[in-house]
């Protein structure tokens, strides 16, 4: 009889997370780049605040990719809580959400 392989699913998904998330943050990143460029050609009120609102959404989205990327690196005995790329990520998304507050 063949041995029936045994696979844990959140382990399973974890793996795929950690291969996929990396590409799927810098997408998002740069396509809220872009975004947050186009407000500068902006000039009526409603239209600019828009586009704030639709950043907002991003950052939002962009926030929640790097969470999925924690916990999966988590899992995977990945996290180092004193690496200096989780400050920075922390700092970055701190700083875009004050950018867009003061805007």
């Amino acid at each position: 009889m063949g041995e029936t392989e045994n696979t844990d699913p959140i382990a399973d998904l974890r793996a795929e997370l950690l291969r996929d998330l990396p590409g799927d943050i810098k997408r998002v990143r740069n396509a809220y780049r872009r975004a947050a460029q186009q407000a500068a050609l902006l000039r009526e009120a409603k239209d600019f605040n828009a586009h704030q609102a639709a950043c907002k959404t991003a950052l939002g989205h962009l926030e929640s990719l790097i969470k999925l990327l924690r916990w999966a690196c988590e899992g995977a005995g990945e996290v180092d809580n004193d690496a200096p790329e989780k400050s920075n990520v922390d700092q970055l998304i701190a700083e875009a959400k004050l950018s867009l507050a003061g805007a």
